[in-house]
């Protein structure tokens, strides 16, 4: 049975494609895992951020194909995990779709719990500070997955 990993943020423009691309890549060979990525407040139909593009690009992963979606209960019901960039995002879900508290977690949940900063709009060392940010939490997660 393949498992669905659903990362959000708010514009599924920046943090949450970055994280999804590289947890993607993290899992390269591993069929049972699908990754996905939506917005609460997504900036739908738009591609990835040119400044994450960048990041992902200097890490050799490709961000070309992203398309921003709006989250729905759908998406949230067929996930196994569900991950947010930051508190606020986790009291979103889990009001749309009370009955996701047990699989709804922050992406920093074993990094401290820290949340992860919106880099969109800031400058280039913030969308690298935040790539760091994104690829310490997915590791921390690999271990859980």
């Amino acid at each position: 049975m393949t498992q669905r990993i659903l990362i959000v943020c708010k514009g599924n423009i920046c943090r949450s494609p970055m994280a999804e691309i590289a947890l993607r890549e993290k899992l390269k060979g591993n069929d049972n895992i699908r990754v996905e990525s939506a917005g609460l407040a997504a900036m739908v139909g738009y591609p990835i951020d040119p400044a994450a593009a960048r990041v992902l690009a200097m890490h050799g992963l490709d961000a070309s194909t992203h398309v921003a979606r709006q989250i729905d209960i759908a998406q949230i019901r067929d996930a196994h995990l569900v991950l947010a960039m930051e508190r606020r995002q986790l009291v979103a879900l889990q009001g749309m779709a009370p009955w996701t508290r047990s699989k709804t977690f922050l992406l920093g949940e074993w990094s401290g719990r820290s949340e992860i900063p919106d880099p969109y709009g800031r400058s280039d060392d913030m969308f690298d500070g935040v790539y760091s940010m994104i690829d310490s939490a997915l590791d921390a997660w690999l271990h859980r997955l």
